[in-house]
């Protein structure tokens, strides 16, 4: 699918080490998904993808544009130490995520239960 790209701001954000990039989609709305929507940023600004990360995506009513707006790190490793970990993860497919907060989840109760067994052995 052929998308049309308008770049409302560039705006290069020296010290998060990102550029911040507001974007139209002309023609899209409810046809476009967000890992469509990175590579067509991608191709657009010769990017990797996995650099990429959506921020907002909407559209309003009573129009097809849609609006987004996406940061473009410069490498993988400056985007992992600025963004929090929720937005790591929703860029993973279902399968994956849920795979990642089910580990978050276990590791979570068995510290707890390390807890509880101390303060057992305490008394």
């Amino acid at each position: 699918m052929s998308t049309d790209l308008v770049v409302l701001r560039d705006y290069d954000n020296q010290l998060m080490n990102r550029r911040e990039l507001r974007v139209i989609f002309r023609n899209v709305s409810g046809n476009i998904k967000k890992k469509e929507a990175i590579e067509t940023i991608s191709k657009a600004n010769k990017v990797d993808s996995k650099t990429i990360v959506p921020i907002q995506i909407k559209s309003s009513k009573g129009s097809t544009d849609i609006n987004g707006f996406f940061h473009i790190y410069k490498d993988e490793k400056s985007a992992k130490e600025t963004l929090p970990k929720y937005r790591s993860i929703r860029l993973l497919e279902k399968a994956e995520r849920k795979k990642i907060i089910d580990e978050a989840k276990a590791q979570k109760l068995k510290e707890k239960q390390q807890i509880s067994e101390k303060g057992k052995s305490k008394k």
